[in-house]
């Protein structure tokens, strides 16, 4: 803006005005008019600098009645743009004579011959336009209200005329999408003067509800609602449609429980809102997809016991604590506060899929719905009525199945995992007593539950309901004890049975669940530390060599020589049972080596190895790490006598081994599973291209990677969701060939299909794998794998519509689950401490009594205010990543209005921003370079809408206000030019 001296803005204004009364003595037309206007603004310059505007209607509103003549002077000056609509609004609405009646006609008449015409012309203008609108809506209820007040005392029919054009005028604002967003501008930048427009809304409803007389028009209670109702969703909504069928979520709680089944409520809540909030379901139906999602994967799991178990205690234990927390979180209850509306409405659609409830009541001997609605009835989610109701409405179907013979858990399922409850609260409080009153019950208790198929239960329940880790450190105390007592002169054999027992247990848990679920950063143990040292972790094993140098050479050679002898026995020696632990590595290279070299024969082997399990079935785990770590290096001719040696620990027990050892067959079955585990890591058997090896971390498939993806995805067709084990294929995937590799892969499958159907479910369940690890996922895919598409031409070919716009939507949801796993992130880490033993057990006891605890409304609380706007901050890497994107969007969005394939996906990411993020996409947005919406509107302004812009920029910010501003009036501008 040009700064003017202020006695040369006096001195034109001045001949401005001379102008004006010149003009209107000598009967100027209004050509004549702008052709001597011209000698005093020259081209260029605008009236507004010089308050023209206000000057002629000074002018015009001298007398009773405007003067038509001066009036026609403004509105040339208006066509030739000497002055602003911006400018003639706020002249208009400082006019405040409303008792003269025959002037507010002529401007109103005046107002209406140019308001569907009203727009910015420069910069200096959009930054005043809103607050123009503004002032003009307040002049107009201000001159119905004076006219109102005066009705029918005066000119009852000039008074009607009066109130009649305000509320067209009125009314025509309020239908004009552009004005109406201005007006929206107006009020985020001044709340005071809204509320002067609302104020003066409410006198006039109450002033028409008084005065009886008075026939109001029609439209005018309309216009004057949505004057004052100025929400969004209602000015400019999105009109977005719901998917009618969704994958998502079977699939992300499919991912969820194989790849953190003990992740605490707010994590999970927090997952699940957010594809609620992408999807824009409402409440009903999360929940109903969600247990829907649980069924599926249950089904899935009928055949193996302990998948069951895990699944059963997902569904039935930790479910119901889900939907409780959400429904703390967000639901709603009914009038009289008895039960979840959304929960109740969820269970009668969830009804209506008979054929699924059908075949996992059948597969699981047990009324699915009810086991679910009950602890939902104990948290007060719902009242024992609905459960009455459900119960009835789902018997009468449940009585005619014909239960199946279960091929997983042998029974009930739902009674196995009601029993492990008490046994696992009764178990945690007898690990937190005084071991050496405890320790001798609480062997048995561990033997029985090793014996049957109880840990298989006790773990999974665990699991869900958060305890493992509890359970886990409770058990290496007891190890840690039992290695005191066993490591005392004349202990007894039983003594180093309760050291292996636990030892194996310990080893069983950290291979089924990992070591980050279960062990504490810094622990201090024996079992802590060889674990750390020794044990294979996801897959990566340690160095054979790295793990011999924690041998003593002279104990290797103590333990060589007792080995050698045939009465082999603790008591023979000096040796600890952490020793052996540690130094069996040692003696089973010299074994190897000796075996080799021909200096001792396969039986001699066979025999020492029998010794060692016998002694302690640890032993032949510590041994097998070893071995199997070695045979991870060395050449393939070289693995045939190791791999033999793993394979004679696995050999089954002799009738003389379970005779005559306290407890073989127990330690024995622990062993040879965790022992199996290791062998298949490293050598997988000889299996149908079909059957999935179990607890996997690594490619252990002769078939190629690309070709296991490709069937996953194939199986993924034909059944139309992600089957559960297919998730252990997809997660040693990604393991092993890394995200770049992973996220490639799957978007060329992706984008391989032509139907709308099939691209969607494709996004939902690439979204759900992605969350494996959501933020290498989302970086791999933005800086790696959408610029190949973006920029590499012959890949630009595939950004053809529906597949570019689906494309786009992976990148937002993936880009929105980052985000929510980074806040997520970020409340657990403050909310984190270690579990420690003076916790009180009888809160965590019965799971009766931790179902009727309503402790989530504090957590519900926290969650609601870190979720609050000002505290989402986006975080390293995917703001990088963003950075990086919207640098290539700024290259590629199309410059001089032109049209490529990329223009169209940059606005379908945009669309898909605003849509799927809601009150989250101005932080996603928020570094993105200002020229770029600017230039889309350019290239694609049939595809733009005042909604959308509305929402693209954060309206809490003055610069955010004048960005909108200067984007509508853009669009405005590309709608009135001429075709």
């Amino acid at each position: 803006m040009v700064k003017m001296d202020a006695s040369k803005m006096t001195s034109k204004t001045s001949s401005l005005k001379a102008l004006i009364l010149k003009a209107w003595r000598e009967r100027w037309t209004d050509i004549q008019w702008g052709i001597n206007i011209k000698t005093i603004l020259p081209r260029g310059v605008s009236g507004d600098l010089y308050n023209l505007a206000d000057c002629i209607l000074q002018q015009a509103m001298v007398g009773c009645g405007a003067n038509q003549l001066v009036i026609s002077y403004l509105k040339h000056s208006l066509a030739s743009h000497l002055v602003s609509y911006a400018a003639v609004l706020q002249r208009i609405a400082k006019f405040d004579a409303f008792h003269k009646p025959h002037c507010i006609l002529s401007l109103l008449e005046f107002l209406e011959g140019f308001l569907d015409s009203i727009t910015c012309r420069s910069k200096m203008e959009e930054e005043i336009l809103a607050f123009a609108v503004s002032s003009i809506i307040l002049w107009l209820l201000q001159v119905y209200h004076y006219s109102l007040s005066k009705y029918p005392s005066s000119n009852p029919i000039q008074s009607q005329e009066l109130l009649e054009k305000s509320t067209t005028l009125l009314n025509s604002i309020v239908h004009s999408d552009f004005l109406l967003s201005m007006f929206y501008l107006a009020k985020q930048n001044d709340p005071d003067e809204f509320n002067e427009v609302t104020k003066k809304c409410q006198e006039i409803t109450a002033f028409m509800m008084m005065n009886t007389q008075f026939k109001a028009p029609v439209t005018i209670h309309d216009t004057l609602q949505k004057i004052c109702n100025m929400d969004i969703d209602k000015i400019a909504p999105l009109n977005i449609k719901p998917e009618t069928v969704t994958h998502c979520l079977q699939a992300l709680i499919a991912v969820n429980v194989l790849a953190n089944p003990s992740a605490d409520m707010q994590q999970l809540a927090s997952q699940l809102m957010m594809i609620q909030r992408i999807k824009s379901y409402p409440l009903s139906r999360l929940y109903c997809e969600l247990i829907r999602a649980c069924f599926i994967s249950l089904n899935d799991a009928s055949k193996d016991a302990s998948k069951q178990a895990l699944w059963a205690a997902f569904t039935f234990l930790k479910l119901p604590q889900v939907i409780n927390y959400l429904h703390n979180t967000c639901g709603t209850t009914n009038k009289d506060g008895d039960y979840s509306v959304e929960v109740v409405e969820a269970f009668e659609k969830l009804l209506q899929g008979t054929p699924l409830l059908d075949v996992v009541d059948a597969k699981n001997s047990c009324n699915s719905v009810v086991s679910l609605l009950e602890p939902l009835v104990k948290l007060n989610v719902i009242s024992e009525t609905q459960l009455a109701y459900f119960n009835q409405k789902r018997e009468s179907k449940d009585i005619k199945l014909q239960k199946l013979e279960p091929t997983g858990l042998q029974g009930s399922v739902l009674s196995f995992i009601t029993r492990a409850e008490p046994t696992l609260a009764g178990m945690l409080k007898t690990m937190g007593g005084d071991f050496h009153k405890t320790q001798d019950s609480l062997y048995v208790m561990l033997c029985q539950i090793v014996g049957g198929t109880t840990l298989d239960t006790i773990l999974p329940v665990a699991t869900v309901e958060g305890k493992l880790k509890l359970f886990v450190s409770r058990l290496i105390k007891f190890n840690e004890f039992a290695l005191l007592t066993a490591s005392e002169k004349g202990a007894s054999q039983s003594k180093v049975y309760i050291f292996d027992l636990s030892f194996l247990i310990l080893c069983s848990i950290v291979q089924d669940y990992g070591v980050d679920a279960v062990l504490e950063e810094n622990g201090d143990s024996f079992f802590e530390q060889w674990v750390r040292d020794c044990m294979v972790h996801k897959g990566v094993h340690k160095s054979p060599e790295q793990i011999l140098q924690k041998c003593d050479l002279q104990l290797v050679d103590i333990f060589i020589h007792h080995l050698s002898a045939p009465d082999f026995d603790f008591k023979n020696t000096n040796l600890k049972p952490h020793d052996l632990c540690t130094n069996v590595c040692g003696v089973i290279k010299e074994i190897l080596f000796a075996w080799e070299q021909g200096s001792i024969s396969s039986a001699d082997v066979k025999r020492m190895l029998d010794s060692l399990r016998q002694k302690m079935a640890s032993l032949a785990v510590c041994a097998s790490v070893w071995l199997c770590s070695y045979i991870n290096v060395v050449h393939q001719d070289a693995y045939i006598k190791p791999l033999n040696m793993v394979q004679m620990f696995l050999s089954p027990p002799s009738e003389v081994e379970l005779a005559q050892i306290d407890n073989f067959k127990e330690r024995a079955i622990l062993m040879c599973q965790l022992v199996r585990k290791m062998q298949y890591d490293i050598h997988p058997p000889l299996v149908p291209k079909s059957k999935v090896v179990p607890f996997t971390h690594c490619i252990v498939s002769k078939q190629p990677i690309l070709e296991q993806l490709q069937s996953v995805w194939e199986d993924i067709k034909t059944r139309g969701y992600l089957h559960i084990d297919a998730t252990q294929i997809v997660e040693s995937l990604l393991n092993t060939a890394g995200p770049v590799w992973f996220v490639t892969n799957l978007i060329k499958e992706m984008l391989k299909f032509r139907y709308q159907d099939d691209l969607d479910r494709s996004v939902d369940i690439i979204l759900a794998m992605f969350h494996l690890d959501i933020e290498k996922c989302t970086e791999a895919l933005l800086l790696h794998v959408l610029p190949q598409y973006l920029y590499n031409a012959k890949l630009c070919d595939e950004l053809v519509e529906p597949q570019s716009a689906i494309l786009a939507k992976l990148c937002v949801y993936s880009i929105y689950a980052s985000l929510e796993h980074s806040i997520s992130n970020r409340v657990n880490i403050s909310r984190k401490r270690r579990h420690d033993d003076s916790e009180d057990l009888d809160t965590m006891a019965t799971s009766s009594k931790v179902r009727r605890m309503n402790d989530n409304t504090s957590d519900s609380l926290y969650y609601s205010q870190g979720q609050s706007m000002s505290g989402i901050v986006i975080k390293e890497p995917l703001q990088s990543a963003l950075d990086v994107l919207y640098k290539s969007f700024s290259q590629l969005a199309g410059k001089n209005g032109d049209v490529t394939p990329q223009t169209q996906f940059i606005f379908e990411f945009m669309v898909y921003v605003v849509q799927c993020g809601q009150e989250r996409a101005q932080v996603v947005l928020q570094k993105m370079p200002s020229e770029i919406i600017p230039t889309l509107i350019k290239a694609l302004p049939d595809n733009f809408n005042v909604g959308l812009i509305l929402r693209l920029y954060d309206l809490s910010t003055s610069y955010g206000r004048k960005d909108t501003a200067r984007d509508l009036c853009l669009l405005r501008n590309m709608r009135l030019r001429p075709e």
